[in-house]
């Protein structure tokens, strides 16, 4: 609706102020995000010179289905790594935080990092 004095209508000063507010929320989430980063990079005491290192995702899920056996039947084994898929990103968070580390997907490292999958699969008692 248009006011014959005012040239902004109610739906642009609605959404300018929309607008407003989702940047205001990203902004937030976005310190957030970096105060939480922070925090664990303190604690952890790596907070000049953390670590990056990576973990290759394919190779980990591999190991993990080969250190099942042969004798876990195919439901049990999806049904298992299934349960690791939905837990693996606290493991790895937790994991990262005890060594001062940041782990980032050998997929998206373009090189120069050291790859921590064995290791990580036997410190973080994923193999039996």
């Amino acid at each position: 609706m248009r006011d014959p004095q005012n040239k902004d209508s109610d739906t642009d000063s609605f959404n300018i102020i929309k607008i407003i507010g989702f940047a205001g929320g990203a902004v937030a989430f976005a310190l957030v995000n970096v105060a939480i980063t922070l925090t664990v990079l303190k604690h952890s005491g790596n907070l000049g010179h953390p670590e990056v290192v990576s973990i290759d995702a394919v190779d980990l899920i591999r190991a993990f289905v080969d250190a099942q056996g042969r004798d876990v039947s195919d439901e049990e084994l999806q049904a298992r790594v299934r349960v690791l898929n939905a837990n693996l990103e606290p493991i790895v968070q937790a994991y990262a935080m005890e060594r001062g580390l940041v782990i980032v997907s050998s997929a998206a490292a373009l090189g120069g990092v050291r790859d921590v999958t064995p290791e990580f699969l036997h410190n973080a008692g994923l193999l039996p």
